[in-house]
């Protein structure tokens, strides 16, 4: 679909014409809606973190809450049974654990005639 030069013309000039007559708003006004928009936008933001704050400090509170309650049901016994302690070094020590008992080297005997272990 194309549109003649003489249409769009028309088109144009009465769109112009339309815009020429029609009462803008001036600069202030639109300023200070924006400022309105922009205030109420910020109102709602701090509503929203308020209550995620205090939403925070509930979940923390009952959290909190149930952790002193199961500390209090720990008796000395299970807590003694149940650790163990070890150096903080063990951990540069090799993962294979050597049983001196079970797994002595065998010592080949000598071939020569003199006798002996070959070490």
């Amino acid at each position: 679909m194309t549109i003649s030069d003489e249409t769009l013309r028309e088109q144009v000039s009465r769109a112009w014409r339309r815009a020429a007559g029609e009462d803008h708003s001036s600069f202030d006004s639109v300023w200070q809606s924006a400022q309105q928009r922009h205030a109420a936008l910020r109102r709602r933001y701090r509503r929203f973190a308020s209550v995620a704050a205090v939403a925070a400090v509930i979940v923390i509170g009952l959290n909190l809450q149930t952790a002193e309650e199961e500390a209090t049901y720990i008796e000395i016994a299970d807590l003694l049974d149940s650790t163990y302690w070890s150096a903080p070094s063990d951990v540069l020590l090799p993962d294979r654990e050597f049983d001196i008992y079970r797994d002595m080297p065998v010592l080949f005997e000598s071939t020569e005639p003199a006798g002996g272990a070959l070490l």
